[in-house]
């Protein structure tokens, strides 16, 4: 691995052990509507950004709430578990300071809302070692496609070939591999289908 100067983290089942409280969020919401969902339903909305979540829901489920509505109430629940549940994986509190203590520029790029980010970096105390944190939202892009990785790049004036990407999921790891970075991948259950694939294309594995 050649000299690296930008460090990229994925938070949810990269950074913290969340995948277990997001599996049900959108499901539990249009229970409590009396809305069945598919059984494919979590997969369907696994790579989704959660503004593409809720227009998902809105139009697949003919909801009338707004965007911002459906937002809310799926996430209301789940933001206590950041500020006060929700663990770090074991182990990436060092991962994430050693990048730091190289003189790397550290920063988070996250499918979550940006309000559960800050709560749960700063109660588990990672937020001082970030030097940004972006969201899928508000960039304007997700994970499915390497563009995400590649813009974030171009921002900080680096190749991809410097910069080392840490997730779990399949399909952004797959995403920062075809951008040209390096990739760690860190194993949670949620992709344990996945894993040899997940082995055999990134460049190194945190299990």
């Amino acid at each position: 691995m050649g000299k690296k100067k930008l460090a990229i983290f994925d938070m949810d089942g990269t950074l913290l052990d969340s995948m277990p409280y997001w599996e049900n969020v959108g499901r539990s919401y249009l229970a409590g509507k009396g809305i069945e969902v598919p059984d494919n339903f979590d997969k369907l909305i696994g790579s989704m950004t959660l503004n593409e979540s809720a227009i998902y829901m809105k139009e697949q489920f003919g909801l009338t709430e707004s965007i911002e509505e459906i937002l809310e109430g799926s996430l209301r629940n789940i933001m206590l578990s950041y500020q006060f549940e929700i663990p770090a994986k074991r182990g990436m509190k060092q991962v994430v300071k050693k990048e730091k203590d190289a003189g790397h520029t550290v920063i988070v790029l996250t499918s979550s809302e940006k309000s559960c980010v800050y709560a749960a970096l700063k109660r588990t105390g990672m937020f001082p070692y970030f030097d940004h944190i972006y969201t899928s939202d508000e960039v304007g892009m997700g994970k499915t496609k390497p563009d995400i990785y590649q813009l974030m790049c171009q921002k900080f004036g680096v190749s991809p070939e410097e910069t080392h990407v840490y997730e779990d999921a399949f399909f952004a790891i797959k995403s920062a591999k075809e951008a040209g970075c390096y990739v760690t991948a860190v194993y949670d259950r949620t992709m344990e289908d996945h894993w040899q694939e997940i082995v055999r294309i990134s460049d190194e594995q945190i299990r």
